[in-house]
């Protein structure tokens, strides 16, 4: 057993109950990894901890809008060829596991996802970084950065979370899952416990390159029913907790504690499969579309807080791209029906899967969905799972954030033929416009060209009908009174804002 992992079993057992000091802070999650690689995970639940962890080469200014750009583990970076960007790594940052970042390092981490050869990083790789093609080392403080086609989006991509640096001799000789429990990054926390799908705790890192992280302490905790965490809260048992519905903001409302409610730039989504029957049939997808009464489930289920969608877009991308006067989503059962009938539909069930607590409310939005769609004739079969049977399902429940403010920041991180969705078989654009158009949104460096390709992109979509767009969700985090933080506006939903100038606390406010 290596040294560190000695430490994380001796402080296993005790790190989530220790008492909270003024300088821990403890957190409850509905749900939590089930490992600490950042190349691996690239889910909601991840959000709030990898952050913590991993550093990127280059940073965003977490609460710049529009996007904003700085030093990280390198400290300069120019492109040198249309499709080679050179990066100066900083000098001296060191490792949680004592060892000292170079170029090794980078290489080792991003190629992983970069070349394509391992399935656990094939998310990431169809997300973000399909384009790129390989790190290269050029001395132990250099490195180039090789892309297939030039990359519009270059600073953009590498500075997601994902692209955070890890140490090849942490994972040397060492099994995937051992290596991924035991995380090394070079951020301002170090995981000193993990249990997967479960906990963690962190401490502060004395040797982080940039300023010293706020808290000495960090406990996150996987409290799955939401009347768990909002008396948890109350309680005193925790300083802040995540992913609270409208409809419970009032129990927070008890002294020395502080409600913040948020509507994220992130679609709760349902995808439909588009290669077997019934679903097989644009028609029969345009109907579920029209059938679902977006602005019920927003008023039922969200106190009339959340946002319902026009299209595929988000109101943060800013000018020019997001476009106010589209109108594509729209709700018109009689047209629904009309399309049914003219399909031949008739009544083969269609099976939705979805879980219990991943997508808050998910589980009642499901049930409102049926019963509406009853009422246009859809026989709709709903079958609560742990984990997705994609040969029985016709559709899934899934969210869609905006990992980045611009149209691709949900578009391409979703719906490109390099996405699981389209390697499922359950996303798959057939209209003859379609690749030519995703190409000019994707890669196109005339502005006001590729907003033309992209509101394009988006009428093609409606046609596809590969989905159906329910709201963006507005929840509530609860806080200690004292606490005070906004979400940033650079990074993807759930990301929590803990580290050093993000968030203030205590004497502080």
């Amino acid at each position: 057993m290596t040294p560190r992992a000695v430490l994380i079993s001796a402080v296993a057992a005790a790190a989530l109950g220790a008492p909270a000091g003024a300088q821990t802070l403890r957190v409850a999650l509905p749900t939590f990894i089930s490992n600490f690689d950042p190349q691996d995970q690239t889910g909601n639940d991840g959000a709030p901890v990898l952050y913590q962890v991993y550093d990127t080469l280059i940073e965003r200014d977490p609460f710049a809008s529009p996007l904003a750009f700085r030093p990280g583990l390198a400290t300069a970076w120019r492109r040198i060829e249309p499709t080679v960007w050179e990066l100066t790594l900083r000098e001296g940052v060191r490792m949680h596991d004592g060892t000292v970042m170079d170029a090794e390092d980078v290489a080792f981490s991003l190629n992983r996802m970069f070349h394509h050869e391992d399935p656990e990083f094939f998310g990431a790789w169809g997300r973000w970084f399909y384009n790129f093609r390989d790190v290269e080392v050029v001395d132990p403080l250099t490195v180039r950065i090789h892309t297939h086609r030039e990359e519009p989006l270059f600073e953009t991509l590498i500075s997601a979370r994902s692209a955070g640096i890890t140490s090849k001799e942490h994972y040397e000789g060492r099994a995937f899952e051992d290596a991924a429990n035991e995380p090394v990054g070079s951020g301002p926390y170090r995981v000193v416990a993990f249990t997967p799908r479960d906990s963690a705790a962190m401490e502060r890192f004395a040797d982080h390159w940039g300023e010293p992280a706020p808290f000495e302490r960090l406990e996150f905790q996987r409290v799955e029913e939401v009347a768990s965490r909002v008396t948890g809260m109350v309680n005193g048992e925790f300083d802040i907790v995540a992913n609270i519905p409208p409809d419970q903001e009032g129990a927070l409302k008890v002294e020395g504690v502080a409600t913040m409610g948020v509507t994220w730039p992130m679609f709760h989504v349902w995808i439909i499969r588009q290669t077997t029957p019934p679903t097989d049939d644009a028609r029969v997808r345009k109907a579920m579309r029209l059938c679902t009464d977006r602005q019920a489930l927003v008023d039922g289920l969200w106190g009339g807080k959340g946002h319902v969608p026009t299209a595929h877009q988000f109101e943060e991308y800013g000018a020019p791209f997001y476009m106010p006067d589209l109108a594509l989503v729209r709700h018109d059962p009689e047209e629904a029906r009309r399309l049914l009938a003219e399909a031949g539909y008739d009544g083969q069930p269609i099976v939705a899967q979805f879980t219990e607590s991943y997508y808050l409310y998910g589980d009642l939005a499901a049930q409102v969905i049926q019963q509406q769609w009853a009422e246009c004739g859809l026989n709709l079969v709903l079958d609560q799972i742990e984990s997705y049977d994609y040969d029985k399902l016709d559709i899934r429940a899934w969210s869609n954030p905006m990992y980045y403010p611009d149209p691709m920041g949900a578009m391409d991180t979703h719906w490109s033929t390099n996405s699981w969705t389209y390697s499922r078989d359950l996303w798959k654009p057939s209209h003859p416009e379609w690749a030519a158009t995703y190409e000019q949104a994707r890669y196109g460096v005339d502005v006001e060209a590729r907003k033309t390709a992209y509101r394009k992109l988006l009428e093609l979509a409606e046609e596809e009908s590969g989905w159906v767009l329910l709201y963006e969700p507005h929840e509530v985090y609860g806080m200690r009174a004292d606490i005070a933080f906004e979400p940033p506006k650079a990074h993807r939903p759930y990301v929590l804002p803990l580290r050093a100038g993000q968030i203030t606390f205590g004497a502080q406010n």
